[in-house]
C-alpha cells in the first residue's frame, strides 16, 4: 500500500509539474500579426549631442527586407518585429567595429531604435520593438489594441 501511494504522488507530482510547464510556455508565446511587406531597414553610426542621437551618413548597411511579422509578447510594453540582414559578412562586421556603441536601425527612413551593441552578431538576425506611435506609422492597418488584447 506505502508503494502505490508513494506511486501515486510521484505521478500526481510529474503531472502538476508538466501542466505548469505547459501553461508558462502559452503564456510566454507571442500573438503573431502576418504582415508580409518589403522595407528599406537601414543601419548607421550615431553620435550624440546633448542627449541628442543623431545618425551619421553615410549608412553602413541598407538592404529592402521582406518583413513577414509583428510579435507581441505578453510582458512587453512594445511590439517586436524580427528581421534577418541579409548581408551576414557585413553585419557581423558592423556589429564588430561598434561594441559597446549606439547605431541606428531605420525602417522606410524612420529612426525605430538606437541600441547598444553588445556583442558580434553572424547571423543576421536583428529584432526592434517598437512603441504604439511607431507602430501606426508604419503599419497604419494594425490595431495595436486588438493585437495585445488577443494575448491578455
Amino acid at each position: 500500500m506505502k508503494t502505490r501511494n508513494s506511486a501515486f504522488s510521484i505521478l500526481l507530482v510529474s503531472l502538476v509539474s508538466l501542466i505548469s510547464i505547459a501553461c508558462n510556455a502559452k503564456a510566454g508565446s507571442p500573438t503573431k500579426i502576418s504582415i508580409d511587406q518589403d522595407f528599406i531597414v537601414a543601419i548607421y553610426s550615431t553620435s550624440e549631442n546633448g542627449g541628442v542621437i543623431d545618425t551619421i551618413s553615410p549608412c553602413l548597411l541598407e538592404e529592402t527586407l521582406h518583413i513577414s511579422e509583428l510579435l507581441y509578447y505578453p510582458d512587453d510594453d512594445g511590439v517586436t518585429i524580427p528581421f534577418n540582414i541579409s548581408d551576414t559578412a557585413k553585419y557581423a562586421e558592423i556589429t564588430e567595429s561598434n561594441l559597446n556603441k549606439r547605431i541606428a536601425i531605420t525602417i522606410n527612413g524612420q529612426i525605430v531604435s538606437t541600441p547598444v551593441v553588445k556583442m558580434r552578431l553572424d547571423n543576421g538576425a536583428c529584432s526592434v520593438e517598437l512603441d504604439d506611435t511607431q507602430v501606426a506609422k508604419l503599419f497604419p492597418n494594425v490595431n495595436i489594441e486588438d493585437f495585445k488584447s488577443t494575448n491578455q
